[in-house]
């Protein structure tokens, strides 16, 4: 019996391995992924749809992103990270822009594939850089180009000094929040720049509005590296759990008889995430953390105040 699923498990590692290489040499259409993980025997109508989440649930443990495009997946980040300083990412994009005066043919090719396989190596410091870079057009432009520059290079200091900052920013209540927390990433949400960071007890994730901090003080004291963000459970049902698309930081921990899901999430905004669980209403229902609950309950009681 041990010999049988050893060899189980060592033909779902191979079949994996593959599948990533696959994925290296470029997108791969979905009907040679299904065929890959059915052996070529899929009818249509058995689980191998199954069996691909739990390769891609696997996938996404380890840091490597896959997103389904135009019928094709595609490989966004690699397990293999490289660290780029923002000056390696202006040369990557001028090489990026270069390629539109290079002549059609198998030069062009290879070139466009050597720029992919950079931007696939991207650490989250670099590929917050080029979203923020890329959507800066959307921006609410409250700051001229010159000063979100300037927000998105210190931004990425903080980053990549990886020391503790004592941040004094105004929440969405207008109320001032003194926060002690170690900075993770600048993101781009809600047509704002956003500085990601880790509460000081190593459970929760801020998403602060650059425009909504006061002050921001380095201290001599590194970031942990051995913080965990909280975990969030929750469960969907009915019409909501059949139609639910799951994130990138999330992943279906079960499907109950009925045909609900219970999901795991991690590294959302808790404040986004409540917001959004909100609007389910009756289809969604948090399983954990308590205080997560507890804070729920308060925005529905507040919000019931309002028809009082």
């Amino acid at each position: 019996m041990t010999k049988k699923l050893t060899e189980k498990y060592n033909d779902a590692c191979v079949k994996l391995f593959e599948f990533i290489k696959m994925l290296y040499d470029g997108d791969v259409e979905f009907k040679k992924v299904i065929n890959h993980f059915s052996d070529g025997e899929y009818n249509g109508k058995s689980n191998t749809h199954v069996t691909l989440n739990k390769y891609l649930n696997a996938m996404k443990i380890f840091g490597i992103k896959v997103k389904k495009i135009n019928h094709k997946y595609r490989m966004l980040s690699s397990l293999y990270k490289l660290k780029f300083s923002i000056d390696d990412l202006k040369s990557i994009k001028l090489l990026k822009e270069s390629e539109d005066i290079l002549p059609e043919g198998k030069g062009k090719i290879n070139f466009q594939n050597f720029i992919r396989a950079l931007e696939i190596r991207f650490d989250e410091s670099a590929q917050s850089i080029c979203q923020v870079e890329n959507s800066t057009q959307n921006l609410d432009l409250e700051f001229s180009n010159a000063e979100i520059t300037n927000q998105l290079k210190y931004c990425a200091k903080l980053c990549q000094d990886k020391q503790k900052l004592e941040i004094i920013f105004t929440n969405t209540k207008g109320e001032e929040i003194n926060l002690l927390c170690s900075p993770l990433e600048q993101i781009y949400e809600k047509r704002k720049l956003c500085l990601k960071v880790l509460g000081s007890k190593g459970t929760r994730i801020y998403n602060i509005p650059t425009d909504s901090i006061k002050s921001i003080k380095q201290l001599p004291v590194s970031s942990s590296t051995q913080a965990i963000p909280t975990t969030v459970v929750y469960r969907i049902k009915n019409r909501l759990a059949k139609n639910y698309k799951i994130r990138e930081w999330e992943r279906v921990d079960k499907i109950e008889y009925d045909g609900s899901q219970v999901i795991v999430n991690k590294n959302e905004d808790l404040n986004l995430l409540l917001e959004r669980l909100m609007r389910y209403g009756t289809q969604c229902s948090i399983i954990s953390p308590k205080f997560l609950k507890e804070e729920m309950i308060e925005k529905i009681n507040k919000t019931l105040e309002n028809y009082q």
